[in-house]
């Protein structure tokens, strides 16, 4: 009994000696209408010692700082734009409710401007990182990408944005679309001043945010948030200019917000390639292939690579197939553009929420390019192809997206959302190409060809969403049905010479064309259950029916001039496929305030049947069963630090392209064809993910690495002629020639990791962001038979410092390095390692009263590749404008592009069969007059601003 006494009052002693934590709470209004600030900072620091404790507000106002010590404590509330409310607390072991905390939004006392060189840079919201617009000071007339350039994990590079190593797929304002999926039309269009907040995610379907799911198909997405103050009024700009050379730009936005409802009007025209354009754009309406993963639909690729790096080709039968043959793109060079887009938002109702957009526009453009491909070649050394393109191409381009949302009562609702696009593309293209090996020619090729291709792709998506009584118990049933169609026509004149053979050498004189249809269904019905208060089960049933049709026909010159009417039945071919894939997937769900997982596994048959009418009949059909796990983990190890892993399982099929049984002989020296007997392909995709934000000391992190590994990967086979070969009735592949055809490979996979580091530094009254990123490549193919595997590592490591001074200078200077090895299991000889350089310094500053002086400077250096391709070029840019009138509404700017005549395009691309450079004309040196005049109208406002 003495020992049981001992043993109890040892226990009391260690009990008491650890200190007492309590719970602090409260909530931050609006002194002047009592609305919650989300975001406000609270910081507690313990008189004695220093101690601190912290926290953020939630959307509602409140805030928790958990494990305060007893004692006195010093408490600050700031947030931006309001007067900093300071008390002191005493601690004394219980709960301290502090109530509401009300804040002004009118002065700001001096030992709050003390610390704005440690500006709140980023926090950590759940998944959501949410970066403070204030941190970054821009010029008076910056633009919305001007702003996130400044951010840390931001880069944007020839108009694609990436976020966090990933590549961004829409940009939000106010959670809401802005010109449906096109990122760059909401950076472009919206000025930095009236921006308060950008948010980073990945956003889920519709669906899996109202099931609670995780989804396998999210994209990483900008939420930009305005400033409340600006979010009623009119603003916008007009502008116009004109230069050297006949150069020119004009053009104009306006938007109208009235809280809900918010109209946006652009326009624009210029033959200076300034371009606002989105992927779909450009003949958007080609399809790849189908995939399913655990009954989902395919996950977006993941940009790895930082600026500067190069690409890898996408393997099977070349870059776009069937649709190709009728493409001309449009890739560097000069373009001259027309736009018009309009862009509404409303909301109708207390129920019905609506976005949607109309966006036009025709583009023409001109462009030269050089090509330098060095193959790996079993047996044989030093086989090089090069190749000369002069190319004119028009695309003229439709495009609609809306969004509606209606609750149906408390329980019910339903989202419609509509897409289409409708493209034109005419081209004409002047190909010179030759093949050599070492330095004695084999063959030339001169190519005159033409194309015309139209397309159409509408897709639209219905979902139902019903909420039962019972909370976490719900039913979605959604349907998405897209319809596509491609048409074209295309001729070919082009005279093949045989160096060694002059006899043998050849002229294809052909037209073409094209018929080709789409159609996708996909019905999801996904069924949640509730198991207690932090956990569900979940039921998901999928299927996706896919029919693509393809007719390409092929005529000869015939004994008529100018008349083709001789059917090649060699390069012509009708094919149908269906693709047709029905999965169950359980998922298990567990949530709690700080950790989740949800682990599940699909059940997936998929049909592939080919039907070949044309030339010869055929048929082929398969069927393929699988097992489709997939894991999500989340953790949030603190308030301002968080944890995601996420493993994925998905198959995919080849595309009715890749399937087609038919030669593109658009270079008699390079062909492609398909393979109706390919498989489909299984991948495994796992990913981590790690982001922390310091409030105190205002730094934001952030790590992700990843990677995956496909099974039946399809890749290329590419046969080299070694002599004069017929392939096919007709078709003579010339010594030296390249035959290229999808086949599947086991052995793909891929590794990424990227990490961006973000700090303030004040004693230059800046922000510093460091960046990098690893990835690599193991590409498996076939060259004559012979398997070669591609390993390509690639590290990079970036730097950028902005300036944080003030509105009258504003710099950003950046550079980034990647270096990239190239290792071939055929020829190890062929093997090599390159470098990518790119720095820049971008400048504004205003002086003396109204002028603004602004300079650009790029540097991009190349080392390591073909004779001629390592370069070094500078690229400057320089303006001096004057601004005038009430609150600077107008502006007088003269510009000068180019200073150094140096502009050009220099990419290079590293494939499982060769290694190819490409150097490109760009616009150079043009002086420009340009006057802009800006509108802003905020009545909610006073000052200069309004």
């Amino acid at each position: 009994m003495p020992t049981v006494r001992r043993s109890l009052f040892l226990v009391l002693c260690l009990l008491l000696s650890v200190p007492l934590a309590a719970q602090i709470m409260g909530t931050i209004v609006d002194s002047t209408n009592r609305t919650p600030l989300n975001g406000a900072r609270v910081l507690l620091t313990r008189t004695s010692d220093s101690l601190r404790a912290g926290a953020l507000t939630a959307k509602d106002g409140s805030f928790t700082v958990n494990n305060v010590q007893d004692g006195t404590w010093s408490m600050q509330v700031t947030f931006v734009g309001y007067r900093t409310h300071r008390r002191t607390i005493r601690v004394q072991g219980a709960p301290l409710g502090l109530g509401t905390i009300v804040m002004s939004n009118t002065g700001i006392d001096e030992k709050e401007v003390v610390v704005t060189d440690k500006a709140l840079l980023a926090v950590q919201k759940g998944d959501t990182v949410e970066m403070n617009a204030n941190a970054y000071k821009t010029s008076k007339d910056a633009s919305a990408e001007d702003l996130v350039q400044k951010m840390p994990g931001v880069t944007i590079q020839d108009g694609r944005i990436q976020a966090q190593g990933e590549q961004v797929q829409q940009v939000l304002v106010d959670g809401r679309q802005f010109f449906g999926d096109d990122p760059n039309a909401a950076l472009r269009n919206l000025p930095a001043e009236m921006i308060d907040r950008v948010q980073v995610f990945d956003q889920g379907s519709d669906q899996s945010k109202f099931s609670g799911l995780t989804d396998a198909n999210s994209r990483k997405t900008l939420n930009i948030v305005t400033k409340r103050s600006m979010r009623n009024g009119q603003f916008g700009r007009l502008y116009a200019g004109y230069g050297d050379d006949g150069r020119y730009k004009a053009g104009g936005v306006m938007n109208i917000f009235d809280n809900a409802r918010r109209i946006t009007i652009l326009a624009q025209t210029n033959n200076i390639n300034e371009q606002n354009f989105a992927i779909e754009d450009l003949v958007g309406a080609m399809s790849g292939g189908q995939g399913g993963g655990g009954g989902m639909r395919r996950m977006g690729n993941i940009m790895g690579a930082m600026a500067g790096g190069g690409g890898r080709r996408p393997g099977g039968g070349g870059p776009m197939g069937g649709v190709g043959d009728f493409l001309v793109n449009q890739s560097n060079g000069i373009t001259t553009t027309h736009a018009l887009g309009v862009n509404y938002a409303d909301q109708w109702s207390s129920d019905v929420d609506v976005t949607a957009s109309y966006f036009f526009n025709w583009s023409n453009n001109d462009a030269n390019q050089d090509l330098f491909r060095q193959f790996v070649l079993p047996g044989a050394t030093g086989q090089t192809y090069n190749e000369n393109t002069e190319t004119t191409s028009r695309n003229i381009n439709h495009r609609f997206n809306a969004r509606l949302e209606a609750r149906l009562d408390s329980m019910q609702s339903i989202v419609w959302r509509p897409r289409a696009s409708l493209q034109v593309n005419n081209g004409s293209s002047l190909l010179n190409g030759a093949n050599t090996l070492g330095t004695s020619p084999l063959n030339t090729t001169t190519n005159d060809f033409a194309s015309r291709l139209d397309g159409y792709n509408i897709n639209n998506d219905l979902l139902y969403r019903l909420a039962f009584a019972e909370p976490g118990r719900t039913f979605s049933a959604s349907v998405n049905v897209t319809v596509n169609k491609n048409t074209g026509d295309n001729s070919l004149y082009s005279l093949i010479a045989d160096m060694q053979n002059p006899d043998a050498s050849d002229t294809i004189d052909q037209r073409s064309n094209l018929d080709k249809n789409g159609l996708t269904v996909t019905p999801t019905l996904t069924y949640t259950e509730p198991l207690s208060t932090v956990s569900f089960l979940a039921l998901t049933a999928t299927a996706s029916l896919a029919s693509n049709e393809s007719d390409k026909r092929t005529f000869k010159a015939g004994a008529v001039q100018n008349v083709y009417d001789d059917l090649d039945t060699t390069l012509t071919n009708t094919f149908k496929s269906q693709y047709n894939t029905y999965s169950v997937q359980p998922t298990y769900r567990y949530n709690v305030k700080d950790f989740e997982t949800e682990v599940g596994v699909a059940y997936q048959i998929a049909q592939l049947k080919n039907d070949q009418q044309f030339p010869v009949a055929s048929a082929l059909d398969r069927t393929f069963r699988n097992i489709l796990p997939t894991a999500s983990f989340r953790y949030n190890i603190s308030q301002d630090q968080n944890l995601r892993l996420n493993y994925r399982t998905r198959t995919s099929s080849p595309s009715v392209d890749q399937l087609q049984d038919v030669i593109n002989n658009t270079n008699p020296v390079q062909l492609t064809t398909g393979d109706p007997n390919l498989r489909q392909d299984f991948s495994h995709n796992l990913f981590l993910r790690y982001s922390a934000n310091d409030v105190d000391a205002a730094t934001t992190f952030f790590a992700m690495i990843g990677g995956g590994v496909t099974e039946d990967y399809v890749g290329n086979s590419v046969t080299i002629a070694r002599s004069d070969t017929t392939i096919a009735p007709g078709i003579v592949l010339p010594r030296g020639g390249q035959l290229q055809k999808p086949v599947n490979l086991d052995g793909y996979a891929n590794l990424r990791g990227f990490f961006s580091y973000g700090m303030p530094v004040g004693f230059i009254s800046s922000n510093l962001n460091l960046f990098g990123s690893v990835n690599y490549t193991r590409t498996p193919g076939l060259i004559n038979g012979v398997e070669n595997i591609a390993h390509t590592p690639m590290a990079g490591l970036g730097v950028v410092i902005s300036s944080n001074i003030s509105e009258n200078v504003d710099f950003t200077a950046s550079t980034s390095v990647n270096a990239s090895w190239v290792r071939n299991t055929a020829r190890s000889d062929q093997n090599g390692q390159y470098l990518n350089g790119l720095s820049r310094l971008r400048l504004n500053w205003r002086f003396f009263e109204g002028f603004v002086w602004s300079t650009d400077v790029n540097n991009t250096l190349t080392s390591g590749y073909s004779a001629g391709y390592d370069r070094s070029v500078w690229l400057w840019n320089m303006a001096l404008a004057y601004k005038f009138l009430e609150n600077d509404r107008a502006e007088i700017r003269l510009s000068v592009a180019d200073i150094l005549r140096q502009n050009t395009s220099i990419q290079r691309t590293v494939s499982e069969s060769y290694t190819e450079d490409v150097q490109a004309n760009l616009l150079q040196r043009y002086a420009l007059l340009t006057f802009t005049y800006n509108i802003r109208n905020f009545p909610g406002m006073s000052g200069p601003q309004r």
